[in-house]
């Protein structure tokens, strides 16, 4: 069909006209869903891809977009159906095999991931985002060294990828190699002298180093960069708190809760300086704005029962922490802490009552 000169509106019209009347034209989805991919429609062209494949179940171009398409909406299992059931019709696919091994890798199961690596590799030896999904594979399973084995063959591959050198810096910090890590993050500012990821994680391979200074002329660079990231702020924020610069921590949380109103590590970090100094009311609505943002987090729960108990106020702390329990039913410790302060209360209560007899 010849599409020049026309809009996307009249072309998909043009395009569901064909479909009504040629229901067995495949071509038509496939243009269709392109279109609406290119409009970032992915809704849509996953109606088309599903509505061919009601057509011709084996169509493998549907089945790899449609596959695609879960994976962008992180429905993984029928990604890794819709490319299981195209690898099955194209045997001989690099691509294919790839995505099924990175959804495989987003599930955490290695192996099958690793085999459907394999088999890509096999297909094409010299695939630079191959080694690097692989290394991030063995990056997630906290192999750190197999990991940077294969970051180095994709950047001998390919050298000019800013993206690789990051992910070869994060394992680096993983195995506390932070030195290293900043040579490796250098290179790929050298690539994208823009990249605020790597900067940052150059200013915290410093502030790991306890060279805080150089942390602090990084910070700013990042700031320079783009001063309205909330992830600099908190790490700015850890790396004074860590250089027991307590006042300036304090300072660079209020400064990320500002940016970043509406995520929760702020208020529980800055809420946990508060604790440690004993402003257990301030820290208090701080753990109540972070539970507003994610109301089922236990670990949340946990700090608001604690800053009760430190109050002495043991019936909200009861309450706060059977909400904990109600959000994670498998912690040991909070089962524990909550019949200890049941128990307490209890006892309280019961000694209450003798006195006022």
């Amino acid at each position: 069909m010849d599409i020049s000169n026309k809009n996307p509106k009249d072309i998909k019209e043009q395009l569901f006209d064909k479909i009504t009347k040629e229901p067995t034209a495949e071509d038509n989805y496939l243009e269709l869903g392109k279109l609406f991919i290119a409009e970032q429609d992915y809704k849509n062209a996953l109606d088309i891809y599903e509505a061919l494949l009601k057509v011709n179940p084996f169509n493998s171009q549907a089945l790899i977009n449609a596959g695609s398409i879960h994976f962008f909406f992180r429905n993984i299992d029928k990604s890794i159906d819709y490319y299981s059931r195209a690898a099955e019709l194209e045997s001989k696919s690099f691509s294919i095999y790839m995505n099924l091994g990175n959804a495989y890798a987003e599930l955490g199961e290695f192996e099958p991931a690793m085999k459907n690596y394999t088999k890509a590799l096999e297909l094409e030896p010299n695939s630079a985002a191959l080694f690097n999904a692989i290394g991030l594979l063995y990056q997630d399973n906290k192999d750190y060294l197999s990991a940077n084995v294969y970051y180095d063959k994709a950047i001998a591959l390919d050298d000019k990828d800013p993206e690789t050198f990051i992910n070869k810096a994060s394992s680096q910090m993983a195995m506390h190699m932070y030195r290293e890590a900043i040579k490796s993050l250098k290179k790929a500012m050298a690539l994208d002298p823009k990249c605020l990821k790597a900067q940052i994680c150059i200013a915290n391979s410093y502030a790991s180093l306890r060279d805080f200074d150089s942390a602090e002329k990084a910070f700013d660079a990042c700031y320079k960069i783009d001063d309205k990231v909330y992830q600099v702020y908190v790490c700015h924020a850890i790396a004074y708190s860590d250089a027991n610069r307590i006042d300036m921590a304090i300072q660079k949380y209020k400064e990320a809760i500002s940016v970043g109103p509406n995520y929760p590590n702020a208020y529980i970090l800055l809420g946990n300086i508060f604790v440690d100094q004993r402003k257990y009311k301030e820290a208090l609505d701080l753990y109540k704005k972070a539970s507003e943002i994610q109301p089922n987090d236990a670990k949340t729960y946990t700090f608001i029962g604690n800053t009760y108990f430190m109050l002495d106020d043991l019936e909200n702390a009861i309450y706060t922490y059977r909400k904990a329990l109600n959000s994670d039913e498998k912690s040991i410790e909070n089962k524990l802490v909550y019949i200890e302060i049941l128990q307490e209360f209890i006892k309280r209560k019961e000694m209450k009552e003798k006195v006022s007899v």
